[in-house]
């Protein structure tokens, strides 16, 4: 098989259908055309290329079919609208608990009898207060019903905040791509099948392997929206209650006042005055009596010194007399 005539059917095949994709006419039911022989000229390729819208209605069809077959929330009763969306929640909650081992276990609770799981715990201890932190998976319709649940655990609510993303069209628009891709690579397998030549098969294989790795990730991310979109996420943060400490009393000023002053300065002269007379007052009653006894020996040692001091220098003036 010559591989211009391959390569020229294959992108034309694919062009085709890539248009037919973004026009998303509405069309019978998919019928597939027949393979263009491989004896097929060159010239008579384009003639081939108009067969290939008839794949396209698989992927208009899907577009008007696949936002009935969304994932919807089961146990709560919604519109039809409802039940056709797909929303990611996620909620986080910031509780002031009494008691934060209690608490913790009455979230895990509350998440399992939702049934939910436990994505994430986390406790830790600060200034001698455990803290906890938690992040649990709630079914999506029991988001709200949770959220209330765990007000109820709190002193106080100090955080609320939720959140929701539509993403209905997006897996809408990855199903149309989903089944565009798949088609392709349908072709390029026909293709590949009929090649003859090692070039030509390397360069059909490598395209296919390049729509299949296209495949893998638009599977991937719808597997991502429906896991997310049935299940919410609520990040808990529970705070002990710590108790205020008591400021202390910011001492008032006192003003000035001289005559206070003058007054305290005469009351500390009195004192003074009264406490030196009433040291001489107990000098003059308790020493003084004592004093005078002492007084007089004292006097009479003085006497009988100066005394025998007298009669010791008498000798000595005589002696001296009695030579002139």
């Amino acid at each position: 098989m010559n591989a211009r005539k391959i390569l020229g059917l294959l992108s034309l095949s694919t062009i085709a259908l890539m248009l037919a994709a973004a026009c998303a006419a509405p069309a019978a039911a998919p019928t597939r055309a027949p393979a263009a022989p491989v004896e097929q000229s060159a010239a008579q390729a384009p003639a081939a290329a108009p067969a290939q819208p008839a794949e396209a209605p698989a992927a208009s069809s899907a577009d008007s079919t696949a936002s009935q077959n969304l994932p919807a929330s089961t146990g709560v009763q919604a519109s039809p609208h409802q039940q056709n969306r797909m929303i990611i929640k996620n909620g986080e909650m910031s509780l002031l608990v009494a008691d934060t081992d209690r608490a913790l276990d009455q979230a895990t609770g509350v998440a399992v009898d939702s049934g939910g799981y436990i994505v994430s715990s986390k406790t830790w201890l600060q200034d001698g207060f455990k803290y906890a932190a938690l992040t649990m998976g709630i079914p999506s319709d029991q988001f709200e019903v949770a959220q209330r649940r765990l007000r109820g655990l709190a002193l106080e609510v100090q955080n609320d905040t939720a959140s929701g993303q539509d993403v209905s069209q997006e897996y809408v628009d990855l199903q149309s791509r989903l089944t565009n891709l798949e088609a392709t690579a349908a072709r390029i397998r026909e293709f590949l099948d009929k090649a003859t030549k090692v070039a030509d098969a390397l360069e059909i294989n490598r395209q296919l392997s390049d729509v299949e790795g296209q495949l893998e990730e638009v599977k991937g991310r719808m597997q991502f929206l429906k896991d997310r979109s049935a299940f919410s996420t609520i990040a808990l943060t529970l705070n002990p209650q710590v108790p205020t400490p008591t400021p202390s009393p910011t001492p008032t000023p006192v003003a000035w006042q001289p005559g206070k002053t003058i007054e305290a300065a005469g009351d500390t002269l009195g004192g003074l005055l009264r406490g030196l007379v009433d040291a001489a007052i107990w000098l003059g009653l308790v020493l003084l009596p004592l004093a005078i006894p002492v007084a007089a020996i004292v006097a009479i040692v003085v006497y009988f010194r100066r005394r025998r001091k007298g009669h010791k220098a008498d000798p000595t003036s005589a002696s001296t007399s009695s030579e002139k």
